[in-house]
């Protein structure tokens, strides 16, 4: 999948022909779990046994994609934003890219709407997304993107460590391509959910605290965030995934 942001931002994603139909892009704070395991769970805080609290999180999405059923060939003609097809008839709607925002109750485990964007129905079998950094330019006249930009980060997370505050900042690139089967019909209401679980982003080897402040821990809480990361068709919008297509398992790409 490739990650793109969420909060304040402009994502279009066009219908291609007659019939269009939306899917809500959606986001959640909390550990990964099936969606029977969801109600009377209790309230996630970005709290943690270690002394590290989490207050904001904020990530910039480059772009996200939902590939429709058929071959997937990745020199599809691209632009902006919208639908794009291939040699092989490969169908693609896409974002350009957009800010995750993540602070207050939002911290708290619930799904978080983000946006509804506009589809071409039909069978779904992939999402991509790309998490990144943006240029200025990519982030337009998007304020709180162009802050990122402007840092030259993807994530940035502030908190309290030992009731100091700290802010990560890293340019980390998270490219994952994950496997979904869902069918998006004219009218209908079809939800992508990206979740983001910060239970082990601060826990190192055998459960030891890696302080966000100290730079010989940066490769261990990239790896972590890294790996925190996942995206999944959630059309009841429990924070669960509807199909377990790959058994929970999604497919990394590369960090740059």
């Amino acid at each position: 999948m490739r990650f793109i942001g969420l909060f304040a931002s402009v994502l279009c994603l066009s219908a291609c022909g007659n019939g269009a139909s939306s899917v809500g892009l959606s986001t959640r704070m909390g550990s990964a779990v099936s969606g029977a395991g969801l109600p009377g769970q209790a309230v996630q805080r970005l709290e943690t046994s270690n002394g590290i609290t989490v207050e904001r999180v904020r990530l910039s999405v480059r772009e996200l994609e939902l590939k429709r059923e058929g071959h997937h060939d990745d020199d599809a003609t691209e632009d902006d934003g919208g639908t794009s097809t291939d040699d092989h008839s490969e169908q693609k709607q896409r974002t350009g890219a957009f800010l995750i925002d993540l602070s207050g109750t939002a911290l708290e485990g619930q799904v978080v709407r983000l946006r509804d964007v506009t589809v071409e129905p039909g069978l779904y079998d992939e999402i991509e997304f790309d998490i990144g950094k943006v240029s200025a330019t990519e982030a337009g006249d998007n304020a709180a993107l162009k802050e990122l930009a402007d840092l030259g980060a993807s994530v940035v997370i502030d908190g309290h460590i030992d009731g100091a505050p700290f802010q990560f900042v890293s340019s980390l690139r998270v490219e994952q391509e994950r496997e979904a089967d869902f069918e998006v019909t004219a009218g209908d209401d079809q939800n992508v959910t990206i979740n983001i679980d910060p239970s082990t982003w601060f826990t190192g080897e055998g459960g030891t605290r890696l302080d966000p402040r100290d730079e010989h821990n940066r490769s261990q809480l990239e790896n972590n965030l890294h790996k925190s990361i996942d995206a999944f068709d959630d059309h009841d919008r429990n924070g669960g995934e509807d199909h377990d297509d790959d058994n929970g398992s999604h497919h990394d790409g590369k960090d740059d």
